[in-house]
């Protein structure tokens, strides 16, 4: 007799079953530890089996860091739509990158410390992997439109800031031996230092 079809809801279950296993597989080891067999192997199902839900590893590893990204942009635009000052709402931003990526280092060395070329350049170079930056970028430019800023170039201010915090988080996850001061103080400072230096006061004409 042969087996019942799953349906579309079942089948997605065995997809997030797949993911579940793939993300925590991940997180503990890398993507050299994302296998079919070790995938299958953990949820009870013939690697063969995988391959009608995910053709390819490189389709797993695909869906995993997708799904880091919506969660970054989830955060990001979350934070953005309740704060209604700009110069605040890049704070919260940058605090929320500091966040995800103390908290989900795994996932935040896939997303920003891992070369493409060890993935597929095609979806790490596409516009979705960009928005969260024009978020950002977007509540800056609306800080430069109140004239609160001395830089009048939205992506030049915020490709400033996030390279400035970014920097700090990438040596904090990846020197661990090293005496830093806490990441998280260290990306306050940052982020107070770096808004320091772009934020309009008196007397400044546009530099």
């Amino acid at each position: 007799m042969p087996r019942r079809a799953l349906s579309e809801a079942e089948r997605e279950q065995v997809r997030r079953r797949i993911l579940d296993a793939a993300q925590q597989l991940f997180e503990a080891d890398g993507i050299k530890a994302v296998s079919m067999r070790a995938i299958g192997a953990r949820i009870g199902l013939a690697a063969s089996a995988l391959y009608a839900y995910f053709p390819a590893k490189l389709d797993l590893i695909h869906a995993l860091w997708h799904g880091a990204l919506v969660e970054l942009e989830g955060r990001f635009r979350h934070l953005s739509a309740g704060e209604s000052d700009p110069v605040q709402a890049v704070v919260s931003m940058g605090a929320a990158y500091a966040e995800f990526a103390l908290e989900q280092p795994v996932r935040f060395r896939l997303l920003f410390l891992t070369s493409a070329e060890k993935i597929d350049g095609t979806f790490i170079a596409s516009d979705q992997y960009r928005t969260a930056y024009f978020l950002l970028r977007d509540r800056v430019a609306e800080a430069i439109a109140q004239g609160r800023l001395v830089v009048t170039d939205a992506d030049l201010a915020a490709q400033v800031l996030w390279s400035a915090i970014h920097g700090v988080l990438a040596l904090a996850i990846t020197h661990t031996t090293f005496p830093f001061h806490p990441p998280r103080l260290l990306v306050e400072t940052m982020m107070r230092t770096m808004l320091r230096g772009l934020m309009r006061t008196d007397g400044d004409g546009d530099r």
